[in-house]
């Protein structure tokens, strides 16, 4: 359930397809219901085990987590304090400085999938029909490092010039300089920091980004032979259709001092807007045990592959096609000048966090209540070309290239994979590749699938990054599993 409870980076490759996450590149690679969302037109591809004609998943997850400051050993700390929503003991002064320092003009990225259902019937004559139901949760943020000081050091960072302390025994006030406290007591006694020469938010964001998307798909696609001949050369063509629910989406970024904020999040997550929750007109409560929808919309993919001699596959995609129309809990924040705070400053590096510590009265930047919202989808065009080598192996390369940046899913830069599996034993496919490219350095999955020599059943576990075993620098946790796809 991690996507459902955690904290936008980059819109997987994979989406959530575990066979495909050991390879680096799934255009020309997914089959079935898998293809859903990446290349419609691959519905159209006669089935591996030709007399399998309909196959079904469930409980399909991949997800990982990066980070370019911390040690692999502090991200998995960080990861399993997040996912058991505990923020651990207070930090001091000083390591909520040294996590400032870190962290500034530092990525740090999450994203998961998680396949709740996919189903798919494909024949000669029909063509191949497929439906999915996919989350897909996508964090990024880095921050400048004005912007990362004052996160982490709320009311104390270098940005406020003077703090406010309370005499504990009188309760008067005192505006005093702001330098490095160390004693606890006084730090206890501090109100709040604020700024003689404030600047704007614009300007203290600038080259800031926080970017987060939580969306449900429900995708139905289809795909079929166009024309051509069989075992000589063959077009396929495929479309797919989308309703997509929107349960978060968070859009800070500053370029050239140009401010950019909205934010539209289910009541779920709680997070504090102060007394501009009373002013807005989008405003929504949470109802019952499931987190509430905020945003509906619907997107289209199209996709179309080049068979030849049933060993080169080349295929190409435009997915995402359409927009999101948030309409709960919709905020905006105003470019103006940030003069006080009195926030404590965060003791962990929950994304979510982070968002409800910008907020609320007490936080350093101010939100305001908008009706709606409007987006555009996070458009992605995609090439893949792979090609069968005997009966055993298949190589391929894959690019994905973000069509716009509107959306908080948006990719970084283009994705640009390669790799392949091999079969050496009829029921086990092992997948190696690498991945450079979104919004994280370079990695080399790894994934292992077993198969029943049927077909009848497939499960399987990769790794986005087999680096991550072997260094603490740079890490990227990750993992991808499915143990639940059929064909019959």
């Amino acid at each position: 359930m991690f996507c459902a409870i955690s904290v936008n980076a980059l819109a997987q490759y994979e989406i959530s397809s575990f066979t495909s996450t050991g390879r680096g590149g799934a255009t020309s690679f997914v089959t079935d219901y898998q293809a859903c969302g990446i290349n419609p037109a691959n519905l159209g591809w006669d089935a591996e085990f030709e007399e399998k004609r309909f196959t079904m998943g469930t409980t399909e997850l991949t997800f990982s987590i990066h980070s370019e400051a911390l040690s692999k050993d502090e991200l998995r700390s960080e990861f399993k304090s997040i996912i058991q929503n505990k923020s651990g003991e207070s930090w001091t002064i000083d390591e909520k400085k040294q996590a400032g320092r870190d962290f500034a003009n530092s990525g740090f990225a999450i994203n998961a999938d998680v396949g709740s259902f996919g189903f798919a019937f494909n024949s000669e004559a029909f063509g191949g029909i497929g439906f999915r139901i996919n989350d897909n949760f996508n964090s990024y943020t880095r921050l400048n490092e004005t912007t990362s000081d004052m996160l982490f050091m709320g009311k104390f960072s270098s940005y406020f010039d003077s703090l406010v302390y309370v005499n504990p025994d009188t309760f008067d006030t005192t505006v005093i300089a702001n330098y490095d406290i160390q004693d606890p007591d006084s730090i206890a006694n501090v109100a709040n920091g604020f700024a003689n020469l404030p600047s704007m938010i614009g300007e203290i964001l600038n080259g800031s980004e926080m970017r987060l998307s939580w969306t449900r798909e429900y995708n139905l696609s289809y795909g079929r032979k166009i024309f051509g001949k069989d075992d000589v050369i063959e077009v396929f063509g495929g479309i797919g259709v989308k309703y997509i629910q929107g349960f978060a989406m968070i859009n800070v970024q500053s370029i050239d001092n140009d401010l950019t904020a909205f934010s539209s999040v289910t009541p779920f997550f709680n997070i504090d807007y102060g007394t501009a929750a009373q002013q807005n007109p989008s405003t929504v409560a949470q109802s019952g045990f499931l987190p509430n929808s905020v945003g509906g919309g619907f997107g289209m993919d199209f996709g179309a592959d080049l068979l030849i001699k049933n060993k080169l596959k080349i295929a190409m995609a435009l997915t995402n096609i359409g927009s999101m129309t948030w309409k709960g809990n919709v905020y905006s924040m105003n470019d103006t000048l940030v003069i006080d705070t009195y926030s404590e400053g965060l003791n962990n590096y929950n994304v979510l966090q982070t968002i409800s510590d910008l907020s609320g009265d007490d936080g350093v930047f101010s939100w305001e209540g908008e009706q709606e919202l409007k987006q555009k989808l996070n458009t992605n065009f995609r090439f893949g070309a792979s090609i069968l080598l005997g009966e055993i192996a298949q190589l391929g390369v894959d690019i994905i290239a973000p069509m716009n940046d509107e959306s908080p899913a948006s990719l970084e830069r283009a994705i640009i994979g390669f790799g392949g599996d091999i079969k050496p034993i009829p029921w086990l496919r092992i997948s190696a590749g690498f991945l450079t490219g979104g919004n994280y350095d370079f990695s080399i999955p790894l994934g292992l699938t077993v198969i029943t020599n049927s077909g009848t059943w497939e499960a399987g576990i990769a790794s986005r990054d087999a680096i991550t075993f072997f260094t603490q620098n740079g890490p990227t946790l990750s993992l991808s599993t499915g143990f639940m796809r059929f064909r019959f």
